[in-house]
């Protein structure tokens, strides 16, 4: 125990992780310490986590004020004021249910930079408990001729090696996965916050001046019980109970093709998705549920962030099932939520300054679609070039980047121009396939290498 906690860098601050949560980032077998992309295993988990925690104790020190959140008393003390508060802003939040609801989709799409074209989005405000039935709790498990097939713990191969088995391909898209997961995890985290905007905060303040600082203390006790109350967090990835936010990604045309991306800890219209009749609807639906505006926020941007996770699927659709059924699972989420905003943080770090001119907002979707396309072996060495602390690798990280957002600019232009030709032309009232329209977008897609996902 002492070497592990040697190993994990607390800064300045005298809080701690749960002993039992130190132990699991230590293990080399962990989620992500087998990952290739954190090439030094345990310590790399290690050193992003307790950065990560850094930031978290410092964020709830600052808004509370108590310098030293170390003493379980205070801690105790805190939670007690954070459940305390949530029944009262519950309250305030179902007089304005619907005005917030359409809040969290507008920005939510500002946050994401998001086509709203793309996607239809039905945001519920606490409407009613959120529903865990069709959770993933555990991985699915291989049929019996797989498993004995299958050595207990397959070798990665380098990033060299061409020539891949079916199990080490596997190996690799679950990899790829995992990291997609997190980048969708930490990219979702902002959410919590969103309200700190100041546009977003002005119309908070209009409803009720309370609800800013009770959201500010309400979630940053919520993140600092993510690292120091590790049974509570894994009592509610194993069961669902204490769940507060849901977001599921669907297809317009197949409801039955959906892909449930379950919460961390619905009867009436959700705001957003409203339609006029005949109006033409987006081919994605997300459907997001939150207990309290900052999780809603927060799990919208994780439906349009999983919506463009699709895009990195295996292409063989047997693969994509297996891979999904081991790695989008419930009991993964807790560490997602920790290393996520890190390793989304150094991906940003390295991002081409480019990325951010405002003449290129709303290119960071298509950027990430032509990111998660690239095959397993060669995304999990990019982002772990990314994520390194070694400047000549970070430096090649973001070359291939500038390679990535180059694409991503071209497609994003030839999209433009297309959606504006057929802007331009002649409504057709002959009694054409509703469809048709559909028709052409795949096949304008598919010929700048990109198809909407299943």
């Amino acid at each position: 125990m002492k070497k592990i906690k040697e190993q994990i860098d607390y800064g300045n601050r005298p809080e701690r992780m749960d002993p039992s949560l130190e132990r699991k980032l230590g293990d080399p077998e962990s989620l992500y310490a087998k990952n290739p992309a954190l090439k030094r295993g345990e310590k790399d988990v290690q050193n992003l986590v307790s950065s990560r925690f850094q930031k978290v104790a410092e964020k709830l020190s600052q808004v509370t004020g108590i310098n030293d959140i170390s003493s379980k008393q205070v801690q105790r003390m805190l939670f007690g004021q954070m459940t305390s508060k949530v029944p009262g802003i519950m309250r305030i939040e179902s007089r304005h249910r619907a005005e917030l609801e359409q809040l969290a989709i507008d920005v939510s799409l500002e946050e994401t930079e998001a086509s709203p074209e793309w996607y239809e989005i039905k945001a519920y405000l606490n409407r009613q408990p959120i529903d865990v039935s069709n959770f993933r709790y555990s991985e699915e498990k291989p049929e019996k001729k797989e498993k004995e097939d299958k050595k207990e713990n397959p070798e990665i191969p380098s990033f060299d090696i061409e020539d891949l088995t079916d199990e080490e391909q596997m190996e690799l898209e679950k990899h790829k996965r995992n990291i997609i997961n997190a980048i969708v995890q930490g990219s979702a985290k902002k959410g919590h916050y969103v309200f700190q905007k100041p546009e977003v905060k002005a119309r908070l303040d209009e409803i009720d001046p309370s609800l800013y600082q009770n959201y500010l203390e309400i979630m940053a006790i919520n993140d600092f019980l993510y690292f120091t109350e590790e049974q509570m967090i894994e009592m509610m990835s194993q069961t669902g109970q204490g769940v507060a936010g849901k977001s599921e990604v669907k297809s317009n045309n197949n409801p039955d093709d959906d892909e449930e991306e379950d919460g961390e800890e619905d009867g009436e219209e959700g705001g957003g998705g409203e339609e006029e009749e005949g109006e033409e609807r987006p081919d994605i639906l997300i459907e997001a549920s939150g207990m309290i505006f900052p999780i809603l926020c927060h799990e919208v941007i994780k439906g349009i962030e999983s919506a463009l996770a699709r895009y990195g699927y295996p292409q063989d659709e047997t693969m994509r099932d297996k891979v999904l059924g081991q790695t989008d699972i419930l009991s993964n989420e807790p560490m997602q939520l920790r290393i996520g905003p890190e390793i989304v943080e150094k991906i940003r770090f390295t991002l081409p300054d480019e990325m951010y001119e405002e003449s290129n907002k709303g290119l960071l979707p298509w950027f990430k679609i032509e990111l998660y396309q690239i095959p397993a072996q060669e995304l999990l060495k990019i982002i772990g070039d990314a994520i390194s602390d070694d400047e000549s690798k970070k430096k090649k990280a973001t070359q291939r980047f500038d390679d990535i957002m180059r694409d991503a600019m071209e497609k994003k232009n030839e999209y433009e121009k297309y959606k504006e030709e057929k802007g331009e032309e002649p409504s057709d009232d002959s009694g054409n396939d509703d469809g048709e329209d559909d028709d052409d977008l795949d096949d304008f897609l598919s010929s700048l290498g990109i198809s909407r996902p299943d």
